[in-house]
């Protein structure tokens, strides 16, 4: 296998050229090619596929993407190259489980594959800023009290001590662990105090506040899960590989982090398909991850529920649960905002697309995940209790509830309604939803129930 300091030294002495070059030569123009090589042609009409062959074929053109294009390090302006061998080995020696949390809150995740009935993993939560520390609080609270949870994410803070959080300043490395502290706390209070943390860290943009706040003092372990994200398309820069030999030296679990772009220097959603696999390929060998976080976005919707996402996330989650052991957890960027029936709309349709093509998915993140505070409980749990409902779903049943759910939403994605936030929603001291909000879930879950998702009263 290749190590973390074999990767280091390939980052300096790899074939050097611009970031453009590698971008356009190298990313698209191979995106573009093995799709017409392998024959790997998007299809409107049907967002979720049950082509078997077609998930195969783009595994393999994944795996020539890796081994003719690489990975970039925007540090070095070098290209990290790699040999058939070497994926065909990291492919082979998946551990294909990864254990997370401690005492009775310590699951083991396992992979599953396309048509299963195999429990998926449920990631509860998001990294949404907040303003109010008792917002933060709250969330993780009401995520942990969901009893599927196998993990939760910790919300990002806006201010710590009055001052804004700000990457690369001592705020940001206060922030990062003090929303550590809050979220160890809020898991108490739920009576979970070993569920394990995966987003970590969410309030940390560099490797400095990421390495700083992981000191176990301040609540972490290696039981938790750390992310380490890629750059688009194919990049990752030392800041990444830093946080990797910190983690690796520490036996933590890696989180592989990428979000390819659909119009983007992959092409449209049959390259950013082959991309979406190849990013699960060299997480294993540039990072030795643990598990896998993915998100295609769609360039101009900015969110994860367009048909040619949902295509890709299909397409791309069948060829990794097909030809790997590797854990994804598939996350979808949702147009709508809290309190609206289209947020709803939008997570069915995604995780009708993914569930049944083999993977887990974490719960989807409302507003596109870029305005603060705008994320409640309700949509978390939304989220689990339709994920339940595409557990045991077929792909072909998947595609047909896709249809009908997209016809309900496509043409409202530029203007979704941005809906309302927490502080709109829930009350803070409680932690407790408006009626409002109660009342309009309670409307939409029995839509879902009638169009054939199995959710339980």
């Amino acid at each position: 296998m290749v190590g973390i300091s074999e990767i280091c030294r390939r980052a300096e002495s790899g074939p050097v050229m611009s970031a453009e070059t590698f971008d356009l030569d190298v990313v698209f123009a191979n995106a573009k090619r093995l799709c017409e090589k392998y024959k790997i042609v998007y299809d409107p009409i049907n967002p979720v596929p049950s082509d078997d062959d077609l998930a195969d074929r783009t595994f393999q053109a994944a795996v020539d993407f890796v081994v003719e294009a690489g990975v970039y390090c925007p540090n070095t302006g070098s290209v990290i190259r790699f040999a058939r061998d070497e994926v065909s080995e990291a492919v082979a020696a998946s551990r294909g489980r990864c254990i997370m949390g401690q005492g009775k809150d310590q699951y083991e995740w396992t992979p599953r594959l396309p048509d299963s009935d195999t429990r998926p993993w449920y990631h509860v939560g998001t990294g949404i800023v907040n303003t109010d520390e008792r917002i933060a609080f709250n969330l993780v609270k009401s995520y942990a009290a969901i009893k599927q949870a196998n993990s939760v994410s910790v919300p990002a803070l806006e201010k710590i001590d009055g001052c804004p959080v700000s990457s690369g300043t001592p705020s940001e490395i206060l922030g990062a662990v003090r929303s550590i502290k809050i979220a160890r706390d809020a898991l108490r209070h739920a009576g979970r105090p070993g569920l394990a943390i995966g987003n970590c860290i969410s309030a940390a943009g560099t490797a400095l506040a990421t390495i700083a706040a992981s000191s176990p003092q301040f609540g972490l372990r290696a039981s938790d899960g750390w992310l380490v994200g890629a750059l688009a398309e194919m990049k990752f820069n030392m800041g990444a590989l830093n946080k990797a030999a910190y983690l690796l030296s520490w036996g933590a679990n890696i989180g592989n982090e990428s979000g390819p772009l659909v119009g983007g220097y992959g092409g449209g959603p049959a390259g950013v398909a082959v991309l979406n696999v190849a990013y699960r390929l060299i997480g294993i060998l540039v990072l030795g991850c643990d598990y896998h976080l993915t998100f295609p976005i769609h360039i101009t919707k900015s969110c994860s529920t367009a048909r040619e996402v949902l295509w890709c996330v299909a397409v791309s989650s069948q060829a990794i649960s097909r030809n790997t052991r590797e854990l994804v957890w598939s996350l979808g960027y949702v147009a709508a905002g809290p309190m609206t029936k289209q947020f709803f709309y939008e997570t069915a349709a995604y995780l009708a697309a993914a569930i049944p093509s083999g993977v887990s998915a974490q719960t989807t993140h409302p507003a596109r995940a870029v305005m603060n505070d705008y994320v409640t409980p309700m949509e978390m749990l939304g989220s689990v209790e339709l994920n339940d409902a595409c557990v045991g779903m077929t792909r072909t049943q998947g595609n047909e509830l896709a249809k009908e759910l997209l016809e309900k939403y496509e043409d409202k994605l530029d203007d979704a309604p941005a809906g309302k936030k927490y502080q709109d929603c829930y009350d803070i001291e409680t932690g407790l939803p408006c009626q409002e909000y109660v009342d309009l879930y309670g409307q939409v879950k029995e839509e879902l129930q009638v169009m054939g998702f199995g959710m339980k009263h």
